[in-house]
């Protein structure tokens, strides 16, 4: 009896353990394709994510180095445009934007095709030829016009060549040889500048010098007395090499309207559906509270300028706004 009853309990620690191995097997298998399992349904969403991305219609944005508009350091644009731009392709999620460094002739080379990618530059200047190829936004860009830039301790030897409203009377500021400047060969100033400088290219105060972004250097060594730039463009260069030099700015008489670029975009059906939701955006935000970018790129009495101008066209009906400016001694 006890030997027939160790047969039975071998026999059932045989079958226990023969289950057990049995149970084991299955369940590493079971856990195998548990976790295959897992990741046939995590991969699928990987895909989906990534395909949504490359879903995306391409948004390319053309810029040039510019001083104080785009500035490039280190791969990395920045400056007024650059944050403009940036400010406006938060509000455009819907697109993969790209930036991409170009020429601005090849940029409006590309455009005349009208094939490949969305391409739009933040600068641009509508003319009646871009608008044969180009579609373009509302304003987006206010820009003071080209000044008379000085060093703002000399401000009352100036004082003879200003007009009731604080413009700068450059017909007569050319005919002062004490006061010395110097234009880039090739620059155009604009008309109501240009006619009056031109007949003096060969005169000893006012040379034509190869390359203007040093004049504001010479402007502190007191070589120059006066030069022709933007404020905003004045700025950058005292900035980049006169940090401790004050300048100002002296409206041009006849010159005080404001400057106004926009985005434009290749004249395609995508370029015309990006500029329609620019516009929208635009139209949303009636201040125009990106213009503030530009603003923080002029001195003092500038920014004083230009938000007095700022808010005079945003109030206006008409889109030419001209300036009746009394400079401040503020700087």
């Amino acid at each position: 009896m006890p030997f027939a009853r160790k047969i039975r309990t071998d026999a059932i620690l045989a079958i226990f353990h023969k289950a057990r191995s049995h149970f084991f097997g299955i369940a590493f298998i079971l856990a195998i394709l548990s976790a295959q399992h897992a990741v046939a349904e995590d991969a699928p969403a990987q895909v989906k994510s990534h395909s949504k991305s490359l879903s995306l219609p391409e948004f390319i944005w053309a810029v040039s180095p510019i001083g104080a508009a785009f500035i490039k350091k280190n791969g990395v644009f920045s400056g007024y445009a650059a944050d403009t731009q940036n400010w406006f392709v938060a509000r455009l999620p819907q697109y993969d934007h790209k930036t991409v460094d170009i020429p601005l002739a090849r940029l409006l080379a590309e455009m005349k095709t009208g094939v490949g990618a969305l391409r739009c530059s933040t600068t641009l200047i509508p003319t009646p030829e871009r608008r044969t190829y180009i579609t373009f936004a509302r304003t987006v860009l206010l820009h003071l016009p080209i000044s008379v830039i000085i060093r703002a301790e000399d401000e009352d030897r100036f004082a003879p060549y200003l007009t009731p409203q604080g413009h700068v009377e450059i017909k007569d500021l050319v005919q002062d040889t004490q006061l010395a400047s110097a234009v880039r060969i090739g620059r155009v100033y604009g008309t109501p500048i240009d006619k009056y400088i031109n007949p003096h290219h060969n005169d000893h105060q006012i040379p034509q010098v190869a390359d203007d972004t040093k004049l504001m250097s010479l402007l502190d060594l007191g070589r120059l007395d006066w030069v022709l730039y933007f404020p905003s463009e004045a700025e950058y260069y005292r900035r980049e090499q006169t940090p401790d030099l004050a300048i100002k700015a002296l409206p041009i008489a006849g010159n005080t309207t404001l400057l106004e670029a926009t985005i434009g975009c290749a004249d395609t059906p995508a370029g015309r559906k990006a500029i329609a939701e620019i516009n929208a955006i635009i139209d949303a935000h009636p201040t125009m509270p990106w213009t503030e970018f530009y603003a923080n790129w002029l001195g003092e009495s500038d920014r004083e300028w230009f938000n007095a101008a700022r808010d005079q066209y945003i109030r206006a009906e008409h889109f030419e706004t001209r300036l009746e400016y009394h400079p401040s001694s503020k700087q």
